[in-house]
């Protein structure tokens, strides 16, 4: 972490021009800076996802001063990331109003500071870091692949993950993989097995499961049109842990400005991820290389 504070990736300089960008998580953080620089770099059209619209108002007045960018380019649409039912919706107003999808970045997430059910029933980070989003995924490829087709040029589908999924116990999982009828879901979902970093390292490894999944579904089906992505932007001064008590929230700000990058730093790997190519296909994207 000391590391990579002092060493932020490269600010990417690659056109956008003529690609419309969406981005979930896009009012705050990692998700407004990446929006800003895909502004910058000549976005055509920015679709921001947020969860309340007058944010998502805030963070297109935002866009529009630091990066001189057309109001009139800035989409935003409600999405609700602890609802399949709201994903849904967002996913069939982005296909129907929306005339192209170039690049999905799919930001949205949270750390939970204690265990709380989802309206559908899931510990509310499963579903939002890793539910939602593999749904929301499925929904937009479509969309993605379509784009793609009319333009010529892959479309590019990235979710935004964290080297934290390799923190993940081995041995948490023994009454999972010792029991042949355990689903691993079912075990997340236990109130009895929730903690504060393992359940967030253990969701950031089930989002890799599903674009693993997702790379091969497209293999199998000789779809080589959407190039499928996870980054890690690292540690990053966000408002990831907004939810945590005060005294919790006063020592992680502290541990950051020591040890975390800025959340404009950050999100050049937001930003670069999306510019690698067929080559990227499946890869785990981090400190500008590939790491998987």
């Amino acid at each position: 972490m000391w590391w990579s504070a002092r060493n932020p990736p490269t600010d990417p300089k690659t056109s956008f021009a003529g690609k419309t960008v969406l981005i979930t998580g896009a009012n705050v953080g990692l998700g407004l800076e990446a929006a800003i620089k895909f502004a910058r770099l000549g976005a055509s059209r920015l679709i921001l996802g947020v969860r309340f619209l007058q944010r998502g108002e805030d963070a297109r007045a935002q866009i529009c001063q630091q990066a001189g960018y057309n109001a009139a380019n800035v989409q935003i649409y409600q999405v609700d990331m602890s609802s399949f039912e709201s994903v849904k919706s967002f996913a069939k107003a982005i296909t129907e109003a929306e005339p192209t999808l170039d690049i999905a970045v799919l930001n949205a997430g949270i750390a939970a500071s204690s265990y709380q059910l989802s309206p559908d029933g899931y510990e509310m980070s499963l579903q939002v870091n890793v539910l939602s989003t593999a749904l929301l995924a499925v929904l937009l490829l479509p969309k993605l692949h379509q784009s793609a087709q009319t333009s010529g040029s892959p479309s590019h589908l990235e979710f935004v993950g964290s080297v934290s999924h390799r923190m993940v116990n081995p041995t948490a999982l023994d009454a999972v993989v010792d029991n042949p009828s355990a689903r691993l879901l079912d075990y997340v979902n236990d109130k009895e097995n929730f903690g504060v970093q393992e359940t967030y390292c253990m969701t950031k490894l089930l989002l890799m499961y599903v674009m693993e999944g997702l790379v091969s579904a497209t293999r199998l089906n000789n779809v080589d049109d959407v190039v499928i992505t996870t980054c890690c932007p690292n540690l990053c001064r966000t408002n990831l842990g907004r939810d945590f008590g005060h005294l919790m929230t006063l020592a992680n700000s502290m541990f950051q400005r020591v040890f975390a990058r800025t959340a404009e730093e950050g999100s050049r790997i937001l930003v670069s991820g999306t510019t690698l190519g067929k080559d990227a296909h499946g890869m785990f994207w981090s400190h500008d290389v590939f790491d998987m």
